[in-house]
């Protein structure tokens, strides 16, 4: 089973959250550049045609073209969302590594973590084309991880990654649920990216049900738990619209 987790922006991912003290913060969120952010009354992602590359188990080169394609795919997509949401498109760069990095976007990688990580700096996903994650290569899961990763691209570029830093919080157990807000919308973003395409795929709704199998392994205190992601990552692919990924609104039941 793939269990690997989706990295929080820059040093987030390692636990390290927020330094921000002071005046506590009250709950619910009241930032607005977080609850009413512009990306969510963009609409519905168009439909885009995205034609997946064959992939070899085991190839790294076919995964390579096979994700530089999704890439091209996320970015027709969202372009024109972002437009609309009078927000600036921004290019996103791949990066690829066979082993894990000592060091990545200036934070220490803990082997078996992550099997990619987006660097807020630099717009940079890179993607560690490890044996195992190159073991299926017919599921959705490759297309989701980047999917996912330009979730938390289209946060930067939103304002809602700085956004998020700033948010003051009144014990641990709050800042721990803001992060879990964060970590669901780039899940809800992704089902969203997913259906924009999924027409063009011509792919069978179980390999849907699939991928919803191995995003449940990724639950955890700063990933939200199984029924949490199964939650966000539907809505997202139900209605295949940013608005429904407003994590920041959302009860907290919503978000465990």
């Amino acid at each position: 089973m793939k269990l690997a987790k989706i990295a929080l922006a820059g040093t987030v991912a390692l636990g390290l959250v927020p330094a921000v003290a002071g005046t506590a913060a009250a709950n619910p969120v009241k930032s607005r550049t977080l609850t009413g952010n512009s990306l969510y009354g963009a609409g519905p992602l168009p439909a885009t045609v995205c034609r997946e590359r064959p992939m070899k188990k085991g190839d790294a080169r076919s995964a390579k073209l096979y994700l530089n394609e999704v890439l091209r795919c996320l970015t027709r997509a969202w372009g024109t969302e972002l437009r609309r949401a009078h927000l600036k498109p921004s290019p996103v760069k791949l990066a690829y590594a066979t082993e894990v990095p000592a060091k990545y976007c200036g934070d220490t990688w803990r082997k078996g973590d992550w099997d990619g990580f987006y660097c807020e700096t630099s717009h940079t996903i890179l993607i560690v084309l490890s044996k195992d994650l190159l073991q299926q290569p017919g599921d959705l899961y490759l297309f989701n991880l980047v999917a996912a990763y330009y979730g938390e691209h289209l946060q930067n570029v939103a304002g809602i990654y700085r956004a998020f830093y700033k948010l003051d919080y009144r014990n641990k157990a709050e800042l721990t649920e803001q992060t879990r807000r964060y970590s669901l919308q780039t899940t809800c973003f992704a089902g969203v990216s997913l259906r924009s395409v999924w027409k063009s795929l011509r792919r069978p709704r179980e390999d849907w049900d699939d991928l919803l199998f191995y995003l449940r392994g990724w639950a955890g205190k700063y990933g939200g738990n199984r029924k949490s992601i199964t939650y966000w990552a539907g809505e997202g692919f139900k209605t295949g619209d940013p608005e429904s990924c407003n994590t920041w609104t959302a009860p907290s039941s919503k978000v465990a």
